[in-house]
């Protein structure tokens, strides 16, 4: 049976080195997810036999154990299935089926073609997650409203990289930025409470969770911020991104000075998932992603 551990600092550099390179660019599939998240997966870990073992231990129930999908070589295709093999043998041990959440296309593919008519398979679009060139993202400065921007606020604006010292400001502009949403969209509260507390678990752990961000000031004020982190060699990850909705087109800025600023040497940028929210949907289309990753929820058969 599979021993899972409760998450801690101390294994980022083991979960890191399983999802950057079996994580297939995924925001699920990151230690920094699973910590700045905790409060709302509790996920656990284990290393058995060259796969890294994910338990999504807050969405369990009686009748379901809920796991991602084991991260490892798929070039055995024995050791895979064996890998696969140890998750439903680990569910069954806790008398209950298995479900794995977020799994990718060829994850989907693999498990499917393992174990044939085991499972049903769910698409679910509003988890799938965009993913941009960080070129084209970048290469937006002849767009005129960026050119209306940097002609009203050119001298007074300042874009600095996030140090600690931008951490309590952040904080305060988060605060504000989050009554001001609550107050306009009450019925969104548990979802952005649940994401004040992913970017205050980012905060607190800024520097030890290897994250990059940029603040933006108009005249000493801040009106936006944008931070993430590496997913693998060629993707990046933008985890949050606020800003001050009374400035006209900060968010556009945002998005071309972040991929910019801390995303040289990365192909790929994903802006993860627009969780249902066709505000959000509507603005992560209109950048033009050059894919969607699709994800899947994939449950084991009564």
């Amino acid at each position: 049976m599979l021993q899972f551990q409760p998450i801690t600092p101390g294994i980022k550099t083991l979960a890191d080195s399983y999802t950057f390179k079996y994580g297939e660019g995924s925001c699920q599939h990151s230690f920094v997810s699973s910590w700045c998240l905790r409060h709302k997966y509790n996920d656990e870990f284990c290393e058995h036999e060259g796969f890294l073992y994910t338990l999504r231990s807050k969405f369990c129930t009686e009748n379901e154990r809920v796991y991602l999908f084991p991260h490892g070589s798929r070039d055995d295709s024995n050791a895979l299935r064996q890998a696969v093999q140890n998750v439903l043998d680990d569910a069954h041990s806790h008398n209950c089926r298995a479900k794995f959440q977020t799994l990718t296309q060829s994850a989907t593919d693999a498990i499917t073609a393992m174990f044939p008519g085991k499972f049903t398979v769910e698409y679910t679009r509003d988890y799938s997650e965009y993913v941009y060139r960080v070129d084209e993202l970048s290469d937006i400065e002849s767009h005129k409203n960026i050119q209306h921007f940097f002609r009203k606020y050119g001298t007074d604006c300042r874009i600095e990289r996030i140090t600690e010292k931008h951490i309590p400001i952040i904080r305060a502009f988060q605060e504000k930025w989050l009554a001001e949403r609550l107050a306009d969209a009450p019925e969104m509260s548990n979802n952005l409470i649940t994401e004040n507390t992913c970017i205050q678990h980012a905060l607190d752990g800024f520097s030890m969770l290897g994250m990059s961000g940029i603040i933006i000031t108009i005249d000493g004020e801040t009106v936006g911020y944008e931070y993430g982190m590496p997913l693998s060699d060629d993707v990046f990850d933008s985890m949050a991104q606020k800003g001050d909705r009374r400035i006209q087109d900060i968010y556009r800025v945002l998005s071309r000075e972040f991929p910019r600023m801390c995303c040289e040497g990365y192909t790929w940028l994903n802006w993860e998932e627009d969780t249902g929210s066709a505000g959000l949907r509507e603005a992560k289309e209109s950048y033009n992603p050059a894919y969607i990753l699709r994800k899947y929820i994939v449950r084991e058969n009564v």
